[in-house]
């Protein structure tokens, strides 16, 4: 029955189809051309000066051989040379034995250059070369479709005319771009200003694409993490009213895919509402609507476990989703590919409730009751 309805869908899609249609460039030519982004290295934010300007200005030359940030990845010194920065070893083992993070795909593997491209989104310095720590810095920013982690060899001491080629330490970088990456955008092979600023071990990882819509919900919702939500703004009551968990597997409650976890979720909300309808507390209070509902891949040390599907009685917005991983004991527990659906009938009515900074006019400010619109508040 399922495949003949979706085989009627299509023809109907077909029967009604336009023409296909023509990339039209009218607008495309008269838009300014988009903007290509270095990722800054970690030379002081001002020129370096002319070695006659800095021998003139001794109290000027001083100040610019002063110490730099220290990088927290390894030396190398032994000699301290690009060359031998480009060569070494760990570098190398360090980007080919990196682990691809849960909801991503490998765009290019130890290269000696980071992409530059459009839609720069800002980097951070790690203390480890840690893919799922840049993956999470990624996903705490909507929009981003892609990373870039590196080692760059950056120079101790302000480069000039007193110190032109200081010794080096290593900065391990965390690039995320609004756009995906590729071999063809890593370009960036440093710069030189009689120090050499080079890289190594440079990796890409570009984001998979969002799950489905389902039917009877509106979403999904690029989250950054699982939601961490607190009580009702309006009435100080709970809105979490519990989860499920899918194992990826074949066996009874399990699942095999990503997608098909995301279809189980949506389902368990459903489901959890009408549980909660045939089995009402004692009056005058409602039994929970399930109006919301968080899922994600819960991973142990980026080997997915499953999927998790944490359910709501009103709907938080992207500014709660603020539960990136956690350990337990030594190992890490990661989120991954986190998304949100709301009820149709619900999000008809009420936005998403935003009580904290960052929040877009017209925010809904709670007050819903578990979904029984009881004191309301827009």
């Amino acid at each position: 029955m399922r495949s003949t309805l979706i085989a009627s869908a299509f023809a109907a899609l077909a029967l009604a189809a336009p023409r296909p249609q023509d990339i039209e460039f009218d607008q495309v030519d008269a838009a300014p051309d988009a903007e290509i982004y270095t990722p800054p290295t970690n030379f002081t934010k001002r020129d370096i000066l002319e070695v006659a300007d800095a021998l003139a200005l001794k109290t000027k030359r001083d100040a610019d051989c002063a110490p730099q940030p220290a990088g927290s990845g390894p030396a190398v010194n032994n000699p301290d040379t690009p060359g031998n920065f480009l060569a070494y070893q760990p570098f190398i083992d360090a980007a080919n034995n990196a682990p691809t993070p849960q909801g991503y795909t490998q765009a290019f593997q130890n290269l000696q250059a980071s992409s530059e491209t459009t839609s720069y989104l800002g980097y951070k310095t790690l203390s480890t070369y840690g893919p799922i720590l840049c993956q999470e810095y990624c996903d705490q920013l909507y929009g981003c479709e892609a990373f870039n982690i590196y080692f760059e060899r950056d120079p101790s001491l302000a480069p000039a005319a007193g110190c032109p080629n200081p010794a080096s330490f290593t900065n391990i970088k965390c690039v995320r771009w609004g756009v995906q990456v590729n071999s063809a955008t890593a370009t960036n092979t440093g710069e030189t200003r009689s120090f050499q600023v080079v890289i190594a071990g440079s990796n890409g990882y570009n984001k998979l694409a969002a799950p489905n819509p389902q039917p009877g919900f509106t979403g999904p919702m690029e989250l950054g993490g699982a939601i961490n939500a607190p009580n009702d703004p309006v009435t100080n009551t709970n809105t979490y009213i519990g989860y499920k968990f899918f194992a990826f597997g074949t066996g009874s409650g399990m699942v095999q895919t990503y997608e098909a976890g995301v279809e189980a979720c949506t389902a368990a909300c459903t489901a959890q509402t009408a549980y909660n309808s045939r089995h009402p507390p004692a009056a005058p209070a409602k039994p929970n609507v399930c109006n919301q509902v968080v899922v994600y891949v819960l991973s142990d040390e980026n080997q997915p476990q499953g999927i998790y599907c944490s359910m709501y009685t009103e709907s938080w917005a992207q500014d709660y989703a603020t539960n990136y991983g956690q350990y337990r004991g030594s190992d890490y527990w990661g989120v991954s590919q986190a998304y949100a659906y709301t009820n149709a009938t619900y999000s008809a009515q009420y936005g998403n409730i935003c009580a904290v900074g960052g929040c877009p006019d017209g925010s809904y400010q709670g007050g819903n009751c578990g979904g029984w619109g009881c004191e309301e508040a827009r």
